[in-house]
């Protein structure tokens, strides 16, 4: 089976007054209310959390600290834009990062919006896009928080299908340094040419390394790699992408005993 690496679709980080695609009449701004239409002061948003039909209310801890992200996908075979607001918290939650879909065409349309933040600092991976079907994207994110000794990094894919965001999987990767060694935990996503969706083989390589310091009792594994691939195919029946495992699932438990 041919499997090809996921390619590195080049994002733009605009500026609210850049803009749109070189048009003169739309700016980054415009389609930022149409996700936070309210006013300044009150900036809630009707929204959903990613995987999730109902829609909430949140709002941002502040619009001063908003970050776009803006890459060119598409879905059912037109041309759309995915824009990322980074608004890095949020009142009343943790995480606060909407992923919008537009069609920028004629007048800037918004067709599905999503929470999909879990932490602070919220990204696109690279690569940030997979061509998985015929006409459809899917996108690879990061949202990651981190205190002086823990990182902890989920990873939404999220499929561009019918202008609507789906959720295929929530990865979860864990970080730790102590005094007696590091481990890393990082996504590599790949695909194999199939029809009418591609495959998506996620690969989480694990890296232990010793630190060599004098750490009194303190336990100090040995040094090694590990990988953990799981491999998403698409299920006509359910319309969906369903794993080949639950793998990533008992590495989040095992990473969660580590918290």
């Amino acid at each position: 089976m041919l499997v090809e690496r996921a390619f590195a679709e080049p994002v733009v980080r605009p500026d609210l007054a850049d803009r749109v695609g070189g048009r003169e009449d739309v700016t980054f701004a415009d389609l930022v209310r149409l996700v936070v239409p309210g006013t300044a002061g009150n900036e809630t948003m009707d929204v959903r959390e990613i995987g999730s039909e109902t829609a909430e209310d949140l709002e941002p801890a502040s619009m001063a600290t908003l970050r776009l992200t803006a890459v060119p996908v598409r879905s059912g075979g037109q041309d759309r834009m995915a824009l990322l607001l980074d608004f890095g918290r949020g009142r009343d939650v943790v995480g606060l990062a909407i992923l919008a879909l537009f069609d920028v065409a004629g007048e800037p349309r918004l067709l599905d919006a999503a929470n999909v933040a879990s932490g602070d600092h919220t990204y696109f991976l690279d690569p940030t896009r997979l061509t998985v079907g015929i006409g459809d994207d899917l996108l690879a994110i990061g949202s990651k928080h981190a205190n002086s000794s823990q990182g902890y990094t989920t990873v939404p894919l999220v499929l561009l299908r019918n202008d609507r965001l789906e959720l295929v999987d929530m990865i979860f990767a864990f970080d730790e340094r102590t005094c007696a060694y590091e481990r890393t935990q990082r996504l590599d996503l790949q695909q194999s040419a199939q029809e009418p969706f591609s495959d998506i083989v996620a690969t989480v390589t694990e890296l232990t390394t010793p630190s060599g310091h004098d750490c009194g009792k303190a336990p100090v594994p040995e040094a090694g790699t590990r990988t953990i691939t799981v491999t998403y195919r698409w299920d006509a029946g359910e319309h969906r992408y369903i794993p080949d495992s639950d793998a990533f699932d008992a590495l989040a438990r095992e990473s969660e005993g580590r918290f």
